[in-house]
């Protein structure tokens, strides 16, 4: 009986360094073969995370290019705006005359602002008295008024709206860009 223990306990440790052999190379390939799959998986991220940063900095650089293009428009419109708030022709071939003195109400003033958005300062508030005057009730004698401004400063305000419309569009429509290359 002896002989059968000892040959079963010789054929255990067999089995068992055999198994143990066996499962350290299987274990050795899989380790192997994650390191190659976490290879590939780094390279394909590299190389769309490069993808993506070239995207998004050609973006940018036509975004600032835009921004150019505004700012160089408004400096140009803003050239013009003396000349063509100041005089007019009121006929074909006629002489340039001054314009005629355009009278802007502090009722119109405060419902320009509101249509653009602009809320009229709370009571309390410590807004200046001029904010104040831009802002009367409506249907009181204050809101008829003459409000100060000019057919200049309305030109001048419909060019920065213009310059912050036309950025927010150009922006929006980089962002879709940049989505939809995604």
């Amino acid at each position: 009986m002896i002989s059968a223990a000892a040959t079963g306990s010789i054929a255990y440790g067999f089995g068992f360094r055999y198994a143990e052999a066996l499962g350290n190379s299987n274990l050795q390939t899989l380790k192997t073969t994650h390191a190659e799959q976490a290879g590939t998986a780094e390279k394909e991220n590299r190389l769309q995370l490069l993808q993506q940063v070239a995207r998004a900095n050609e973006s940018e650089s036509l975004l600032f290019a835009a921004y150019e293009s505004f700012k160089e428009e408004k400096r140009q419109l803003q050239e013009r705006i003396p000349h063509v708030t100041t005089q007019y022709i009121p006929a074909p071939g006629a002489v340039a005359k001054p314009i005629p003195r355009c009278v802007f109400t502090a009722g119109w003033l405060r419902d320009f602002n509101t249509a653009l958005g602009v809320s009229a300062p709370r009571p309390g508030t410590t807004a200046a008295a001029a904010e104040k005057a831009a802002w009367p009730a409506t249907g009181t004698d204050a809101e008829l008024l003459e409000s100060g401004v000019t057919p200049a400063d309305i030109l001048a305000h419909a060019q920065d709206y213009g310059l912050w419309a036309r950025s927010n569009l150009v922006q929006l429509n980089a962002l879709l860009d940049l989505q939809e290359k995604d």
